[in-house]
């Protein structure tokens, strides 16, 4: 058991640091996987700009929305989703804070297999929007992330799920009432107005 849960920990870390592009820890762009691909969650779970008339960005950029999912896109679909949790973000003229309360874990499935991550931290950043791109650039962190798979636990530091969760480098963006999409360069963040 101790050996699947470092190897989905490791897969996931490696898909995380590699989300960016930017970060000093990133990893190969692809990893080899023996598994099949993780099947995406229907698209009625997660908000949808398409099913409602489409709201300037800059209006969508301010408030708070609930983190409903993030999906790896290109190469990265392969590494899995995740889904549910706690995880909230706040923009407010021109900056925006990630909050976890650590209450509720993300459902994460991963090359097949399922795990568990509670994030209970902090992440702040800025943005600097550009007709529906925006420039996001990750700030400071605080707290930390529970891995769990079964009965095995690791903990780390916010800055390290951060390279997926918080939003960091050029991104797309599309919103309708209450949603939120912000694609970035091989993940997608899926956020639900609150």
């Amino acid at each position: 058991m101790k050996r699947l849960f470092v190897a989905v920990v490791t897969t996931l870390l490696l898909a995380l640091a590699g989300c960016t592009g930017d970060s000093a820890a990133s990893a190969p762009t692809s990893a080899p996987s023996s598994a099949p691909p993780a099947p995406a969650a229907p698209a009625t779970a997660s908000p949808s700009a398409s099913s409602s008339p489409a709201v300037p960005v800059s209006e969508c950029l301010s408030g708070s929305y609930r983190l409903i999912r993030f999906v790896g896109v290109e190469e990265r679909g392969t590494y899995g989703t995740g889904e549910g949790g706690d995880v909230t973000v706040t923009f407010n003229n021109g900056s925006y804070l990630l909050r976890g309360a650590g209450k509720e874990p993300i459902k994460l499935t991963l090359a097949g297999q399922t795990a568990r991550l509670l994030v209970n931290g902090t992440i702040s950043g800025n943005y600097q929007l550009q007709d529906d791109r925006a420039s996001f650039t990750v700030g400071r962190s605080t707290g930390n992330a529970t891995f769990s798979v079964g009965k095995v636990k690791k903990s780390v530091p916010m800055s390290e799920v951060g390279n997926v969760l918080a939003p960091d480098g050029d991104a797309g963006l599309s919103c309708a009432n209450n949603a939120l999409i912000v694609t970035l360069h091989d993940i997608r963040l899926e956020f639900g107005k609150i």
